[in-house]
Formats: structure tokens, C-alpha cells, sequence
């Protein structure tokens, strides 16, 4: 999806939902529509338990891509 706006919105839901979170593990499954997937938990400060899939596109039809960047020591 080449929409600047949806990514902006997409991070500001990162920014919103999740910073300050640890991620605790990497899941392999099925999203909250059964399609396979992967993704992460990711704990809030308050205790709460995240549950975090990529997908390819907002209505969950696949697994998506994520992307990491950085240095791998």
C-alpha cells in the first residue's frame, strides 16, 4: 500500500498503543481471523499483555512483511 496517510496514521497507533512496551516473545499462529501469521507480545507498563500480528493489509487477508533495521552485533 503506497498511502502516506495510512502510514501515518499506522504510526500513530505504534505511537499511541504501544511505546513504552517490552516485546516479551515472537508468536507464530493464527490472527483473531484464523489466517496464519506472525507477531509479538508486547508488555505495557501497566501489566497489560499486547498481542501484536503483521498483516498485509487491514482486513488481515495474509501475513505481511516487517521490516528491521539496524545493526547486528
Amino acid at each position: 500500500m503506497n498511502d502516506p496517510k495510512y502510514s501515518q496514521r499506522q504510526s500513530a497507533a505504534i505511537h499511541q498503543q504501544l511505546i513504552g512496551g517490552v516485546i516479551e516473545r515472537s508468536l507464530v499462529g493464527e490472527n483473531w481471523s484464523g489466517i496464519p501469521g506472525f507477531g509479538f507480545e508486547v508488555r505495557m507498563p501497566t501489566g497489560e499483555l499486547k498481542t501484536v500480528f503483521v498483516l498485509s493489509d487491514p482486513e488481515g487477508n495474509g501475513a505481511g512483511c516487517l521490516e528491521i533495521n539496524g545493526e547486528i552485533s
